[in-house]
């Protein structure tokens, strides 16, 4: 293993040691108990501010509705999901896509938890009709699209894109170049984003999804330019138009984003729809394919 690894180009040894790392058993763990310990401490701090011991943080007004909790540690939880996806993208273009669609639903549960936060504690539904209409449209939504997903899992055969192992072994080499930079990127906004939502410049500012948008909008161009770069192992019509609707896909829910409930609903549930359908005709144009190889 050892002698593999020396042969690798140096940012494949990074990139390998890094998701080694990553998915070990230990982390699971620690990610696990660091999850389940954030939720706790949430709380603890908005039960501080209801009773006025600790009003603020950083300038910033805490909530007093123990239901932001679960936002919170929802958002943590997405983190955890976007360093999966990150290494999930140097496997398979397809996987990643799908991660992209399970990353999004978890999203839309977070933005009706956002909702439901929003409804007096204790929970009273007088006068809120349109809250809860708004966290049903977004709770569909994110069912919609996970049930898409079960589909488009089922569908993924995972054949090589060419039969030449060199030209294999150049584009998965640079897929884990582009997963390195997105890594990067990764750590610059996200510490810039968690620095912009802690400072006294921003006093009372909500929990926003910028970092996710930035992320989401660097996951276009590094789309576009994987697809740019398997035209160096395949031009087969049928892996560069599956290829390029996965990037229409990305667009759509970097849109939905950005969208009030229930647009934001509507288009991923329709993104993930196109996905489904895109990976559908693509199977479905595989046996002919491999009649004709």
């Amino acid at each position: 293993m050892g002698d593999v690894m020396d042969r690798m180009p140096f940012h494949e040894r990074i990139f390998e040691g890094l998701q080694a790392r990553w998915h070990r058993p230990s982390t699971r763990r620690g990610i696990g108990r660091f999850l389940i310990a954030a939720f706790f401490f949430s709380i603890g701090c908005i039960e501080l501010a209801r009773q006025g011991l600790v009003t603020e943080v950083f300038g910033r007004p805490l909530p007093t509705n123990h239901l932001a909790a679960i936002a919170w540690v929802f958002t943590l939880l997405l983190i955890v999901e976007i360093l999966d996806l990150i290494f999930a993208l140097a496997q398979s273009v397809a996987n990643a896509l799908g991660k992209q669609l399970e990353i999004f639903s978890l999203i839309l549960i977070r933005k009706t938890f956002d909702e439901l936060a929003r409804l007096p504690e204790p929970i009273g539904i007088e006068g809120s009709t349109s809250v809860l209409l708004e966290m049903g449209a977004l709770a569909g939504g994110a069912l919609l699209v996970f049930v898409a997903i079960i589909f488009y899992y089922r569908l993924q055969r995972h054949s090589p894109i060419s039969e030449d192992a060199v030209e294999v072994a150049q584009f998965v080499s640079f897929k884990k170049a582009i997963c390195l930079l997105l890594l990067i990127a990764f750590l610059i906004t996200g510490g810039m984003s968690g620095f912009r939502s802690l400072t006294v410049e921003h006093p009372g500012a909500p929990l926003s999804m910028d970092f996710f948008v930035v992320f989401f909008t660097a996951l276009v161009f590094s789309d576009v330019l994987l697809v740019l770069a398997s035209f160096h192992v395949t031009r087969e019509y049928s892996f560069v138009f599956r290829n390029f609707a996965f990037t229409v896909v990305t667009v759509f829910l970097r849109i939905a984003l950005v969208a009030p409930p229930y647009p934001k609903a509507i288009l991923g549930s329709s993104a993930a729809l196109f996905a489904l359908a895109a990976a559908a005709a693509f199977e479905l144009n595989r046996p002919r394919r491999d009649e004709r190889e």
